[in-house]
């Protein structure tokens, strides 16, 4: 009896710690991470933003992520999960009320980037609460479970937008509305994830890679398509929306029922590892490449068409998730004997290229046009499957 009452407890223990992440997760990738593309056209006709500068905020909230996880990394064993994920709902809470209330785009920017830093705060704090405190033979299916809050909260972002639109509401209701929701999954958080360090028995954190460590075959292929989903990506998160709104010919709730299409779609991620099975890594890479290659073409050639609307959500959601699940697989055969380390290199050469794709392409489209910039994003995608299809990867059969 007591080993039963035990395991279900450990049972519980587990489900409420799946259950938090799940939510926290759906708020920092959801509106706190991907809101400011949401809501650009509502930011751009209020405070007056180029195009230009909008990419340049984006870099920005990219960059306050980027950096948010590099301190996790530097310091998640020394103080445990809890300090950085409640740091992250602090952050996101505060960012999104300064947000719903900033008088100009100083401020706004400001909020963006105190809010974009949440994902960066609780990405990999949840790796460690998993590894700390569910069962091996849970720790995947618990993983899976928390990535999939991504999807759902960029759904729940885009159907709040729409709710927001059609109750004739201002977007800035639909902030405070995520500050709430921000709030609310930082308490519950804070009494689920485990503080402090690990305990003596725990294995003591490897040392640092060196730069050589990392430059090993295939490693320039690896760390390249992962810059180049980074352009791509950071780039439609940020002016997709954009795009679709200034045509003038689809209806405001184009924006958020794009959202709520794509976060939809983005559960194919889900599917990923069966796909590398049958298909092989190099097949599922250049196919995730292919679709997100056909988001910046459907949209840049016809931005005001429903079902390049449609095609270029559905796209987006599956391209995204499944290569973010696919990178992370990649690397860990690639740097077997150091994964995190590995995996660290590669969200470092990722991060940076969603800094760039939006101020850069940003930049190149304040002066050919946003649609001419999803044309050069599309193309740079197809390029990248391109280069990925013949690319050598540690294994192409199958992953056991």
């Amino acid at each position: 009896m007591k080993g039963t009452r035990k395991e279900e407890g450990a049972f519980a223990g587990t489900w409420r710690l799946g259950l938090a992440g799940f939510f926290a997760i759906a708020v920092a990738f959801g509106p706190a991470r991907s809101g400011f593309g949401l809501f650009l056209p509502d930011f751009r006709r209020e405070f007056g933003l180029s195009t230009e500068v909008s990419g340049v905020i984006a870099g920005g909230s990219y960059g306050g992520y980027l950096v948010a996880l590099s301190l996790v990394g530097l310091f998640a064993t020394r103080f445990g999960p809890r300090l950085f994920v409640t740091v992250g709902g602090i952050s996101a809470t505060a960012g999104m009320i300064l947000v719903a209330l900033a008088p100009n785009a100083p401020l706004l920017a400001a909020g963006l980037i105190l809010s974009a830093s949440y994902a960066g705060w609780s990405w990999s704090a949840y790796n460690d609460a998993v590894e700390r405190e569910v069962p091996s033979r849970l720790r995947g299916r618990v993983l899976s479970a928390i990535s999939t809050g991504t999807t759902f909260g960029l759904a729940m972002a885009g159907l709040i937008a729409l709710a927001a639109g059609v109750w004739g509401l201002p977007w800035r209701a639909a902030w405070l509305g995520f500050a709430a929701a921000a709030l609310a999954v930082t308490v519950w958080n804070a009494k689920a994830l485990p503080g402090g360090p690990q305990g003596p028995g725990s294995a003591a954190p490897p040392r640092a890679a060196s730069p050589g460590w990392l430059l090993r075959p295939g490693s320039a292929v690896l760390f390249g398509v992962a810059l180049s989903f980074g352009v791509v990506s950071g780039f439609y998160w940020t002016f997709a929306v954009d795009l679709i709104s200034r045509s003038g010919v689809l209806p405001p709730e184009a924006g958020p029922a794009f959202y709520i299409v794509l976060g939809i779609a983005g559960f194919v991620g889900l599917l990923t590892g069966d796909a590398i099975v049958r298909f092989g890594l190099r097949s599922t890479l250049a196919a995730c490449f292919v679709s997100l290659g056909v988001v910046g073409l459907s949209l840049g050639f016809a931005p005001a068409a429903w079902v390049s609307v449609g095609v270029s959500a559905v796209s987006l959601g599956a391209g995204i998730m499944c290569t973010s699940a696919l990178l992370s697989v990649w690397s860990s055969l690639h740097f077997p004997e150091r994964p995190s380390a590995g995996f660290s290199a590669v969200l470092l050469f990722l991060g940076t290229g969603t800094i760039v794709g939006p101020v850069v392409l940003g930049a190149f489209a304040g002066r050919s046009g946003l649609d001419a910039a999803f044309l050069v994003a599309g193309a740079l995608a197809l390029l990248t499957a391109l280069v990925a299809g013949l690319a050598r990867t540690p294994e192409d059969t199958s992953v056991e």
